[in-house]
C-alpha cells in the first residue's frame, strides 16, 4: 500500500510514502533533459570500465607496448608511492601523433568497420591511455627512430598540461601517477596493496606467457623481483616463472583440426591444484578468462584427476581472426567464438591425444610377446578384457617425478606466489629418514617381473632398478573403463541375459529419471521395464557385471542421470561407465595369483591413459633402488 500527497497543482512534485520510506517524483518540468556529456565526464566513465584497478593499467600499457613490437618490456609498480611505469622498445609514437594517442578513439589498429571483424592486436579501441589519464596523471614519452627527437605529454585528469621535445631514446615510456586522485569513490574501492600486488603480478604473469620471445623485467617498490629472458618456447617460459617442478610435470599439447590448432601445456594427471589459480588460457596469444575454454578442459581431464581438484594448464587456441569477437568486454578479457562447440571438441581431443603421445613414447623396454588371451582371465578379475587395439609392445614407458605444485627450491619465480604446498624445512640431524615415492605410469617395461600380492590389496612388480606397486582395484578399474567406452561407441556393449528377472525399488524421483532414459540404459547393457508405480524388472545387465552387485550399479548410473538432467549424455557418459567400472572390477581383498597380477598389468599396458583410474586416483607408485639402498644406509 502506497499513500500519495500531491500538491493543489498538478504539474507539480509529488511524494509517495510506502512500507520502507518515502521517494520524490518529479514534475514533468523538473525531469533532465537530455544533453552531451563533457569530454572530461565522457572520459571518466570510460575509465571505470577500461580502469578497474591499478592490475588494469599495467595490462593496458604492457599490451600497447607488444602491439608496438617491444622485444623488451620493464615494468615498475610502487603502490606505496601511486606510481606506475612501463617502458617498451617499440617503433614508437611520431612526435606529430602523440597528442592523437591520448584523444578518445585515437588508435592505429583499425581503419574501418571491417577491421572491427578482424583484430589481430591486443587493444584497438583507442580507450586505453586516455580513460588512463582521465583519472591520473600521465607523461608519455615516446621516440620513432629517424625522428629528430622524441616527443613527450603529460596529462593531468584528461587536460593536457604540456608538451615537450624528449630524448631519443627508442620506444615508448608511459609514467602512471595518483590514479584515482580524482574519483575518491573509485578508489575506496581498491583493496589492501597486498591484494593489489597479487592481481599485478597475475597480469604481468599472463602478458610474460603469451609473448615467451619477449624479456620481461619486473620491479616492485625498488626490488627486482621478475627478470625474465626471451625464452625459446613456452616450456621454458613456464621454468622462467614457475621454476623446475612445474616445467617437469607438464606435456606438451598441439593439435589442429580445421581452421582450429591447440597448443599449449598441461600438468601430468598426478599434478594438479585445489583452485583454478594455475590454469591460464590464450585465444590468439591474448590472455582471456572463457568458461567454454575451462569446460573443455574439465572435459577433458574428466577420469583423470581427483574429484574437486583442478589440473595445471597453459593452453593457447588459434582460430582465424573474423572467428574470433574480442569486443565483446570492456576490458577485452572476455571473447566470443563463431563456433564454440568446434572449439571445445578441439581442446579435448588436444588434450586427450596428448596423454596418448605421452603414454607411448619413452626410452625404457615393453612387454614382449603376444598379448594375453582373454580365457586367462576367466577367474573373473579382467573378465571380458578388451584384446583389441595397440599391443603394449608399440607402448612403451616412462616414469615422471610426483609433484603438487612448485616449491621455493625451485627457483624461478615461485617466490613471488603463495603456493598450497608448505616450504620443506631441513631434516634435523638424527631424524627419522623418509623414503620418497613417485607416481608412476601404469606400463611397465617387458623385463619387468611380477613380485605378489600384499595385503590382498596392492600388487608388486620389479621393473629394472624400480620396486612398482599398483592398486589392484584402480588398475582393473582403468581397463574395464576404456574397455567399455570402446564398446560403447562401436555399439556393441557385451550384455549377459539373467536366468531370473530381477526386481528393483526406486524413489519416486528416481523413477521418473529411469523411465525418461530406459534407451540410455539400453545402450549402456541393461534390459529394464516398469513392473509397478516405482518398480522396474531388469532382465539384462552389462556382461562385465555378471556375478558383481549389478543393482547398485543400476542404481548409481540412474542417480548420475538424475544429477545431471540438463548436461549432455556424452558429458554424463564417463561418469555412469566409472560407476559400472567401478562395480565390475576387482576390489580391495581380493586375492589374486601370479597369473592374474602378470595378466592385469599386461592388460593396463595396453590402456590409452594409464596414469589414473576413472575418479582420478593414481594407478601406482614406485620406489628406485637407489632410494632403498640410501634408506639401508649400503
Amino acid at each position: 500500500m502506497h499513500n500519495i500527497i500531491m500538491p493543489s497543482g498538478g504539474s507539480e512534485s509529488a511524494v509517495v510514502f510506502g512500507a520502507h520510506g518515502g521517494y520524490f517524483i518529479p514534475s514533468m518540468e523538473e525531469y533532465p533533459k537530455i544533453k552531451i556529456l563533457p569530454d572530461e565526464l565522457s572520459n571518466q566513465i570510460a575509465a571505470g570500465e577500461v580502469v578497474e584497478r591499478p592490475a588494469s593499467v599495467v595490462k593496458e600499457l604492457v599490451e600497447n607496448a607488444m602491439d608496438a613490437g617491444a622485444t623488451a618490456l620493464e615494468i615498475e609498480v610502487s603502490l606505496q608511492k601511486r606510481r606506475i611505469r612501463v617502458r617498451d622498445d617499440g617503433v614508437g609514437v611520431a612526435p606529430d601523433e602523440v597528442s592523437l594517442a591520448l584523444s578518445r578513439h585515437g588508435t592505429s589498429k583499425i581503419k574501418d568497420l571491417d577491421g572491427i571483424f578482424g583484430i589481430s592486436t591486443y587493444g584497438f579501441r583507442g580507450e586505453a591511455l586516455p580513460s588512463i589519464a582521465s583519472v591520473s596523471r600521465l607523461t608519455l614519452s615516446s621516440y620513432r627512430a629517424g625522428e629528430k627527437a622524441g616527443r613527450r605529454i603529460v596529462v593531468e585528469g584528461g587536460k593536457t598540461i604540456r608538451t615537450e621535445d624528449s630524448p631519443p631514446l627508442k620506444g615508448t615510456e608511459v609514467l602512471v601517477e595518483n590514479l584515482f586522485y580524482n574519483t575518491p569513490a573509485r578508489r575506496k574501492f581498491i583493496r589492501s596493496e597486498i591484494t593489489e600486488m597479487g592481481h599485478i603480478t597475475s597480469r604481468v604473469v599472463q602478458s610474460a606467457l603469451s609473448a615467451p620471445g619477449t624479456r620481461f623485467t619486473y620491479t616492485k617498490d625498488g626490488k627486482r623481483v621478475m627478470e625474465l629472458a626471451p625464452a625459446k618456447n613456452l616450456l621454458e617460459r613456464v621454468r622462467q616463472i614457475f621454476g623446475t617442478e612445474y616445467s617437469d610435470n607438464l606435456m606438451e599439447v598441439s593439435y589442429s583440426e580445421f581452421n582450429i590448432k591447440v597448443s599449449g601445456l598441461v600438468g601430468k594427471p598426478h599434478f594438479h591444484r585445489a583452485t583454478a589459480i594455475d590454469q591460464y588460457f590464450f585465444v590468439n596469444r591474448r590472455p582471456v578468462r572463457d568458461m567454454l575454454i575451462r569446460s573443455a578442459v574439465s572435459r577433458a581431464f574428466d577420469d583423470l584427476v581427483p574429484r574437486g581438484r583442478r589440473p595445471v594448464v597453459f593452453l593457447g587456441v588459434e582460430i582465424p581472426f573474423s572467428a574470433v569477437d574480442v569486443n565483446a568486454h570492456p576490458a577485452k578479457m572476455e571473447v566470443r567464438l563463431a563456433d564454440p562447440s568446434k572449439v571445445s571438441d578441439a581442446i579435448v581431443k588436444g588434450i586427450r591425444g596428448a596423454f596418448g603421445k605421452t603414454a607411448s613414447t619413452s626410452d625404457s623396454g615393453h612387454w614382449s610377446g603376444a598379448r594375453q588371451n582373454p580365457s586367462d582371465f576367466q577367474s573373473g578379475l579382467a573378465q571380458g578384457a578388451d584384446t583389441g587395439g595397440q599391443g603394449a609392445e608399440n607402448r612403451p614407458f616412462q616414469p615422471y617425478p610426483v609433484g603438487g605444485g612448485p616449491s621455493v627450491e625451485s627457483g624461478g619465480f615461485a617466490r613471488a606466489f603463495e603456493l598450497w604446498r608448505p616450504l620443506k624445512s631441513d631434516q634435523p640431524e638424527g631424524a627419522e629418514k623418509q623414503i620418497s615415492l613417485s607416481n608412476a605410469h601404469g606400463r611397465l617395461a617387458e623385463s619387468s617381473v611380477a613380485i605378489g600380492q600384499i595385503f590382498r590389496t596392492f600388487i608388486l612388480f620389479e621393473d629394472g632398478d624400480r620396486l612398482v606397486m599398483m592398486d589392484q582395484h584402480t588398475v582393473h578399474e582403468r581397463v574395464l573403463f576404456e574397455r567399455f567406452m570402446k564398446r560403447h561407441v562401436e555399439s556393441s556393449v557385451e550384455t549377459q541375459g539373467l536366468l531370473t528377472p530381477e526386481t528393483i525399488t526406486v524413489s519416486h524421483s528416481l523413477a521418473g529419471v529411469i523411465k525418461g532414459h530406459i534407451p540410455t540404459f539400453s545402450s549402456l547393457g541393461w534390459v529394464a521395464e516398469e513392473f509397478g508405480e516405482n518398480t522396474f524388472v531388469v532382465r539384462q545387465i552389462p556382461a562385465v557385471l555378471s556375478g558383481k552387485d549389478f543393482q547398485s550399479a543400476f542404481l548409481e548410473v540412474a542417480e548420475t542421470i538424475g544429477a545431471n538432467r540438463d548436461a549432455d549424455y556424452k558429458d554424463v557418459l564417463g561418469d555412469c561407465v566409472s560407476r559400472i567400472a567401478c562395480r565390475a572390477a576387482v576390489k580391495a581383498g581380493d586375492e589374486l595369483t601370479l597369473h592374474e597380477i602378470k595378466g592385469l598389468a599386461r592388460e593396463l599396458s595396453a590402456a590409452n591413459l594409464p596414469y589414473t583410474c576413472p575418479h582420478g586416483r593414481p594407478i601406482a607408485m614406485s620406489l628406485t633402488k637407489d632410494e632403498l639402498k640410501k634408506y639401508f644406509s649400503r
